[in-house]
């Protein structure tokens, strides 16, 4: 009985050295118990033993999130080249994309004081409550934001980051020229365009074992472009201005595949205005502003988008 017992115990470690079990965890969180006999670029092979019988198959990465290697094997079929092999406690991810695109539009808010302009408007005339109203309306806006991000390893990218943002205001009433005379009844808006264009640095983290959802950061500095169209009492005036920008993100992502993705992005943009060119169609005037008077642009923004991944390793 015993010698029946070692010998059982002889084959059992024998079957196991000679098929190792390695793993392949698929997106539809199964877990393939197998041995990895070759690593394509694009997919894997493997074998399964049942009960002595051996079956081949092969799966393409695009349906992997994870595999892990017990051993490196010894016989002919396993190319010299398959990575190093890995404990299934820490598995290895398939390929990863070299280029990330991504699209985003939401809302931004200007967090600037506007209590010296609505001061202004009040000695123009206009009720303090509508003067509020109307920088309260025009530190609300839309906003729109593209990148494309070459990732230098699977974590950290490096990229363009383009970023706009809109907003308007308008409100009507009698105006005070200050002549000592008159008063005038019109109305009083603007139209604001803020572009931005720099450099970026991107870092991203997945989570979970399924890798599905991720986190990620970026920090980007470029050129930002100030275009306001004003309409006021006493005529149209176009102010421009360009300036030093910096933003920096935080945002979720969620991938549907693994070439898309769907995300949430909170951003925080800064930029202060120091010069403009102002112009009537007529006459034009570039003003150095003094610096109770500087255009702060700096905002908060909350976006949704859609991410693209390409050009896997």
């Amino acid at each position: 009985m015993k010698r029946i017992l070692l010998l059982a115990f002889v084959l059992t470690g024998t079957v196991f050295s000679v098929f190792p079990q390695d793993q392949i965890i698929t997106r539809n969180n199964d877990t393939i118990e197998c041995k990895i006999t070759r690593v394509n670029r694009n997919d894997l092979l493997f074998e399964i033993d049942t009960k002595g019988v051996i079956s081949s198959g092969r799966i393409p990465f695009t349906e992997v999130v994870s595999y892990s290697v017990t051993t490196t094997p010894s016989d002919s079929r396993r190319p010299a080249s398959l990575p190093g092999a890995q404990r299934p406690a820490s598995p290895v991810a398939g390929p990863s994309p070299r280029l990330r695109l991504s699209l985003n539009g939401g809302a931004g808010y200007i967090f600037s004081s506007s209590e010296k302009a609505e001061e202004s408007m009040a000695a123009w005339g206009i009720a303090d409550d509508d003067a509020g109203a109307y920088y309260n309306d025009l530190k609300l806006g839309i906003c729109g934001s593209g990148d494309i991000t070459f990732m230098v390893t699977t974590r950290i990218g490096t990229g363009l980051r383009y970023k706009f943002f809109y907003t308007d205001a308008g409100v009507e009433g009698f105006f005070d020229p200050n002549d000592g005379i008159y008063l005038m009844y019109g109305t009083y808006s603007e139209h604001i365009y803020v572009n931005f264009a720099g450099v970026s640095l991107f870092y991203t983290e997945p989570l979970g074992r399924s890798q599905k959802f991720s986190v990620y950061a970026s920090w980007a500095a470029g050129l930002t472009l100030y275009r306001n169209e004003a309409e006021t009492f006493q005529g149209n005036l176009l102010i421009t201005g360009n300036a030093l920008g910096m933003d920096g993100s935080l945002g979720l992502e969620y991938r549907l595949t693994p070439s898309m993705a769907l995300g949430a992005e909170l951003s925080a943009f800064n930029s202060l205005l120091r010069k403009i060119e102002m112009t009537d169609g007529t006459n034009t005037e570039t003003l150095e502003l003094e610096k109770e008077n500087i255009e702060n642009l700096s905002r908060f923004e909350l976006s949704l988008g859609i991410r693209f991944y390409l050009w896997n390793r």
